[in-house]
């Protein structure tokens, strides 16, 4: 091989030995040295070492050149990052330009390293100036100068300087660059032709460079290989190999045809960094033909040495399969109007898209789940985490874009990630009306849907539309698992996992934006019960608290979406809001109202008896309720005395009357003799005209199919007033009647009858004995009665008989008895009454005040 055609960086074009200057600057012998260095931007292009400022200032030797210097006793330092117009106009420039000043001496190695030393390209404009069929037209600018002071042998400096005096000038014509990549099979990445170039080689003498030159795109496979370790983060280091074919010539002397060759490696940071994308504008809007249009904007950070156009160009928009090794799933088709690329500076790219269709693929449910791909990737963006779309060139691409670029487009996909949009601060309210509760059967099996209470009501959520959503939109239906909270802690979980048909109305929100109301009624879903704790006090609020009691619910709601392009189901949404459950304040049963319709007996013992009772109460809250079951105890003193039972019951809003209830009094049977005393405590306290107040309790067993709601009810005992005995047919129907209506004083005969009312409806009550004092003014006697005949008192209104009376005579009471005759006495009463009703028997003790007695003869 000749001197003119071995490589440049070929070692036998070398000294073995190390020169003075190498020796100066601390190289080792054995270490190949490059015929040029790759500088900065702002430093000079053409050196073999640590490179000065343009024209003499010494710098550190670039990273490209694969050499570092040191002084003596120096650590090695970090090679400084390369910039991509250095490393353009190495392969179009640096190669031809310093082997032209080489080859155009034929001269001995001196004067190639004079050349080599002495050579300064510093560029100063590169760019993109237009694309061709097959790559593209690149202008290049720059200054070119033979600096001496920069050889640092005096001999090497002396014989160069005087050898390019006497050249002065050096021409190549029309030359050819090839550029290979030898760690990629070696394959032909791209090609240049190089115009005619002419310098002034004379030392300190600066040449203007301006030349238009065409590269051409070789091997699109090999080009991919490259971008995508580049994109996937694989390229750490990159090794190119240029061949340029030159004709030189210096004056009239024709040099002929010279071939070199030289091998440039890039490290991992020489490499542009991936661009940073800012989204500035993202608008969906129905299109014709029930397409729907997607109109882009961004801001691209490119990280690009060189001003460039990109001309329009048009992709296919893809997203993920089910699995990662599945093929990508196209679901629009995008175009890029022509883009600017200017040289550190944002980059405005307008894009715009169109979605022709859903793809069948895209709502198929996975193998082994009942997700879909679109269900994946809408989940992910609603949830705020970060999303990846995929990018590659068109199948059809536009018709101004060069088959070279469509072609490369289409072999190179590009991940495109961007973080999604929590869509909780869409939902701007949230609210149930029409609300129904429901208790659960009694004989449903324990831990079934059967076996939890139930809620229907009429759900409605108003969403917020993004700005960027121009489309219409409507949800036929919609489905639910909402967790329900109080003060932060989970109450249940309330279960709609059935479809529910649905309305949606555009409307707007109270800030007058763009909103969507959806609409749809919930029929007996169940509500599972997860801390009986937090139900107890929900309830106890309910009942007595002052304020409204406020639950929140979080929802994920799945929906079936119909848009211009047709119907698909979105699965996963957020969905919560504030619910308040009650509308009135203070303690409930003051406003229940609650009194007894009607009472008949059913069964009895000695000690027991049941009972039947229809009452009327008022509803102060908005909500209806379903009861197939509760058992409920009733305590007085703190004793258990009864049980108060409701069987298929409807509770509305507002009036509810003859309700429906069981009594079942069993005072001993439930409590023993604590429990008889109180029973008949309390009964002598509510014949006597007493306000009496009794506790009702839920137990473990209230409502048989859920005991721990049970539990927790028990928790919160409430009390109400014992109602008024209100029956039809009483002597003071709507008011509070009662047991003694009157009595008559017969003086002459010394006895006394009473009228009597009953409550009960068929049963007789049997008075069994009487023993009994009558008072005057609270504390004077009248008479006393002992009296052991048994008579019954039927239901409703009844006179008893005569009973025998001894009268005190002689005292202050005597004296107004007497005065009275033929007109009415107050008195107070108090007696030990034996009743019998049916099997039950009891003695009870009557305290009457105010008693109006007729006084006869």
């Amino acid at each position: 091989m000749t001197e003119a055609s071995r490589p440049l960086l070929d070692g036998q074009a070398r000294s073995s030995s190390p020169t003075p200057s190498q020796q100066r600057l601390g190289a080792r012998p054995d270490q190949p040295r490059r015929s040029f260095e790759l500088s900065s931007e702002s430093t000079p292009l053409l050196h073999r070492r640590d490179d000065a400022a343009a024209y003499g200032t010494e710098r550190p030797s670039s990273a490209a050149s694969r050499r570092s210097t040191s002084t003596e006793g120096d650590a090695q330092k970090k090679p400084s990052r390369v910039r991509w117009p250095t490393i353009i106009s190495l392969v179009l420039l640096t190669t031809g330009v310093l082997s032209i000043l080489i080859f155009a001496f034929a001269a001995p190695a001196v004067v190639k390293e004079y050349a080599q030393e002495a050579a300064v390209f510093k560029p100063t404009a590169l760019s993109i100036d237009s694309t061709t069929p097959d790559g593209v037209r690149a202008r290049v600018q720059g200054d070119f100068v033979m600096d001496a002071n920069r050889v640092k042998s005096n001999s090497i400096r002396r014989f160069g300087r005087l050898a390019t005096w006497i050249a002065r000038e050096v021409e190549s014509g029309e030359s050819d660059l090839e550029v290979y990549l030898p760690e990629y099979g070696n394959v032909l990445a791209g090609t240049a032709k190089l115009p005619s170039i002419k310098v002034n080689i004379q030392n300190g003498h600066e040449n203007h460079v301006d030349f238009l030159t065409d590269l051409a795109a070789g091997d699109v496979e090999g080009i991919h290989s490259i971008a995508m370790d580049w994109i996937e983060g694989r390229l750490d280091r990159l090794r190119i190999r240029g061949k340029a074919t030159l004709h030189l010539s210096t004056g009239l002397i024709a040099l002929g045809e010279q071939i070199i060759t030289d091998t440039i490696t890039f490290e991992e940071h020489d490499f542009p960094a991936l661009p940073v994308i800012s989204l500035t504008r993202f608008n969906v809007h129905d299109a014709k033909n029930g397409a729907m249009a997607v109109d882009v904007a961004l801001t691209a950070k490119i990280d690009s040495p060189i001003a460039l156009t990109i001309p329009p160009l048009g992709f296919d928009v893809l997203v993920p399969n089910c699995s990662p090794g599945d093929p990508l799933i196209m679901v629009a088709n995008a175009s890029t109007a022509e883009v600017a690329v200017h040289t550190n500076a944002p980059t405005d790219v307008n894009a715009k898209g169109l979605i022709k269709r859903i793809p069948d693929e895209l709502t198929s449910s996975c193998p082994g789940g009942r997700d879909s791909p679109l269900d994946l990737l809408v989940s992910g963006f609603i949830q705020g985490q970060e999303t990846t779309i995929f990018v590659r060139g068109a199948e059809a691409p536009l018709a101004q874009t060069p088959d070279w670029i469509a072609t490369l487009l289409r072999s190179v996909t590009v991940p495109f990630p961007f973080t999604g949009h929590a869509l909780d601060d869409l939902v701007k309210n949230f609210t149930m009306t029409d609300t129904h509760f429901s208790l659960p059967d009694p004989f449903a099996e324990p831990n079934t849907p059967e076996a939890s209470p139930s809620v229907s009501a009429v759900m409605k959520v108003l969403i917020g539309l993004p700005e960027e959503m121009n489309f219409q939109v409507d949800v036929p239906r919609v489905r639910a698992i909402a967790n329900v909270y109080y003060r932060g802690n989970q109450l249940g979980v309330l279960n709609l996992d059935k479809w529910q048909d649905s309305n949606s109305t555009m409307t707007e929100d109270e800030d007058g934006l763009a909103a969507l109301l959806v609409e749809f009624a919930i029929k007996d879903a169940p509500l599972e019960v997860t801390d009986s704790d937090v139900l107890s006090q929900v309830v106890q609020a309910m009942l007595f608290g002052d304020k409204a009691v406020v639950l929140h619910v979080a929802a994920t709601v799945d929906t079936k979406v119909e848009t211009g392009l047709g119907r698909l189901t979105v699965r996963g949404i957020p969905a919560s809001g504030d619910v308040p459950v009650n509308t009135s304040t203070g303690n409930m049963f003051d406003h229940l109202n609650l009194r007894v319709g009607s009472l008949s007996l059913n069964n009895s013992t000695e000690s027991s008896l049941s009972a039947s009772i229809e009452v009327n109460f008022t509803n102060p809250t908005s909500y209806s309720a379903t009861i197939p079951f509760v058992d409920l105890l009733v305590l007085y003193n703190g004793s258990s005395i009864a049980h108060i039972t409701a069987r298929d019951i409807d509770i509305q809003p507002g009036n509810n009357s003859n309700i429906p209830v069981e009594l079942s009094w069993s005072p001993l049977e439930m409590n023993g003799t604590d429990g008889v005393e109180a029973g008949r405590t309390l009964v002598s306290s509510y014949i006597s005209g007493y306000n009496t107040t009794v506790s009702v309790q839920a137990h473990e067993r209230s409502i048989p199919a859920i005991p721990q709601l049970g539990k927790a009810l028990s928790a919160i005992p409430f009390n109400i007033s014992v109602p008024a005995l209100s029956t039809p047919g009483s002597p003071d129907h709507g008011k509070e009647p009662h047991f003694i209506q009157d009595a008559t004083l017969h003086l002459w005969s010394s006895t006394t009858d009473f009228t009597l009312f009953s409550p009960l409806n068929k049963t007789s009550i049997t008075i069994t004995s009487i023993e009994a004092t009558a008072y005057y003014e609270g504390d004077e006697p009248l008479g006393r009665i002992k009296y052991y005949k048994p008579f019954d008192v039927p239901p409703g209104l009844s006179q008893t008989p005569r009973i025998p009376v001894d009268l005190i005579l002689g005292g202050v009471g005597y004296d107004a008895l007497r005065k009275a005759l033929g007109q009415s006495l107050e008195m107070d009463a108090v007696a030990k009454i034996g009743i019998k009703v049916l099997q039950y028997t009891d003695i009870i003790l009557y305290r009457g005040k105010g008693i109006a007695a007729n006084v006869r003869l």
